[in-house]
């Protein structure tokens, strides 16, 4: 069993709860990644239910679908006959992707309606509006582009560090 967290530990995963959850998400998994990031080893069920005071049910599903995601990922533990789970050290790079899918969605539905507008003149407002959307995340898009393109340069000369 890992050590009790920190108060320091504590404050930074009820953090990631905070944040998961004012991104619409569960706050049990926003209260995992942080446990997990906080982790020098992997944590089996067992170990975050006893460390974040919860029930092994809830943590068991929102873990599947955090590893499904890229967020978290299994891992080797002490007991072989338990499942086990890390952040993944992509983690930032894996819920960045989900956001620029997002962004590419939100881009194409744009588009789409454009196209089945094209010329009707009853839509005149709302193909201002989707045109203006278009704009934005084409724009958007560009942007996220650009930064993984930097965030690879960045992440060779963090490991070059290594």
């Amino acid at each position: 069993m890992p050590a009790p967290l920190t108060p320091l530990q504590r404050d930074l995963v009820e953090e990631f709860g905070s944040i998961y959850e004012h991104y619409g998400f569960q706050r049990l998994k926003g209260l995992l990644v942080g446990l997990l990031l906080m982790q020098p080893d992997p944590l089996s069920l067992d170990d975050m239910a006893e460390l974040l005071a919860r029930s092994k049910g809830p943590i068991s599903t929102a873990i599947r679908d955090l590893a499904a995601t890229g967020l978290v990922r299994k891992a080797h533990g002490a007991n072989a006959r338990r499942d086990y789970y890390a952040a993944d050290p992509d983690l930032f790079l894996n819920n960045f992707k989900r956001n620029m899918a997002v962004v590419r969605k939100n881009r194409r539905t744009a588009e789409q309606f454009l196209n089945e507008m094209d010329g009707d003149e009853a839509h005149a407002e709302a193909r201002r509006n989707l045109e203006t959307m278009r704009a934005f995340y084409t724009l958007m898009e560009s942007f996220y582009t650009d930064f993984a393109e930097r965030w690879e340069s960045e992440t060779a000369r963090l490991g070059s560090r290594e």
